[in-house]
């Protein structure tokens, strides 16, 4: 059942007057993808990221380096990262990726497509938990798809390297326990159409390239409206002294209520506050969503849960507003 459906079991005659002004509704999408670097504002500056390692977000700094963002959100939103592999970790210093991923088909490495060089933007140091890209050396201006992650304070060496090494974002909240578990990875060296060192590896079961289980990665650009998806409610959810995370519920489906119910494991902690997020007051209980999207658009707003069950964390759901 749809959440759409399941609401209307509770609210029937507003729903079907939702339904026939579909049509009518504001459309936002969640994601824009960015196909020139000219095409002015950005449609999220947040990025969810995940590896076998676990998973994290990145606040991108557009306002300091806004052709660098722009240029990396065309390759999180084109889908270029997706399924790409962290493919150089050098201890206490970086993990490298979004230029390469395994191909099973060949059995060997392969580089993903590439746009043009963008020009170097450095303005921020290089300190742990910061994201920046990679270049040649020598050419400041050599930028195209790989980043790197800083698992040290790095200003000394990288700030003055090449022009500076362009920093346009950070790790946010708890996020660097899954970068660091890749730092603690095993590495080999990997020989095939192309050569690579220090490449981390889950494991290694024998000799060849096929033998290695690479560290896969996978992105997604973001935005703080809360988005209702296959049984799952996510949110961005600023929950004052608590904290602020991106989590996610499970819909449970009822005749007469409609209940979400928190998943914890999914929960991933950013510490910062951001604009338009839902919020949670404690001492209420109620969980309160500004924007909620259905199918890419939004349809609700206002949308107001009570908290019934603080031992599974559930909701129900007291009351929305349909969407102009």
């Amino acid at each position: 059942m749809s959440f759409r459906s399941f609401l209307h079991l509770r609210y029937p005659s507003r729903f079907v007057k939702a339904l026939t002004n579909c049509s009518l509704r504001k459309k936002l999408a969640v994601v824009v993808v960015i196909s020139t670097l000219a095409q002015g504002a950005l449609a999220s500056e947040i990025v969810r990221v995940d590896t076998d390692t676990g998973s994290f977000v990145l606040e991108m700094y557009a306002d300091i380096a806004p052709v660098t963002v722009a240029n990396f959100l065309s390759y999180v939103n084109s889908g270029a990262y997706e399924n790409t592999i962290i493919h150089r970790k050098v201890t206490n210093f970086v993990v490298q990726g979004g230029g390469f991923f395994y191909n099973p088909e060949l059995g060997d490495i392969s580089g993903i497509n590439v746009g043009p060089a963008i020009v170097n933007e450095f303005n921020r140091s290089n300190t742990r938990g910061t994201i920046a890209m990679a270049k040649v050396s020598g050419d400041p201006n050599s930028a195209t798809s790989q980043w790197f992650i800083n698992l040290g304070d790095n200003s000394a060496n990288l700030d003055s390297q090449n022009g500076g090494f362009t920093v346009f974002g950070k790790v946010l909240g708890t996020g660097m326990s899954a970068v660091d578990a890749v730092g603690a990875l095993q590495t080999v060296n990997v020989t095939g159409a192309m050569s690579f060192s220090d490449v981390p590896i889950l494991s290694l079961s024998g000799n060849t390239i096929a033998d290695a289980d690479f560290v896969n990665v996978s992105m997604t650009a973001l935005s703080t409206s809360s988005k209702f998806d296959s049984g799952k409610l996510s949110v961005a959810l600023n929950a004052g002294a608590i904290g602020q995370a991106w989590v996610d519920f499970a819909l449970t489906q009822s005749a007469t209520e409609a209940i979400i119910t928190l998943i914890p494991s999914n929960t991933l902690f950013i510490d910062k506050v951001l604009e338009n997020m839902a919020t949670f007051d404690a001492l209420t209980g109620t969980l309160s969503i500004p924007e909620l999207e259905l199918n890419g658009e939004v349809a609700y707003t206002n949308v107001v849960f009570k908290l019934t069950d603080s031992k599974t964390y559930s909701f129900t759901l007291q009351s929305f507003d349909e969407a102009p």
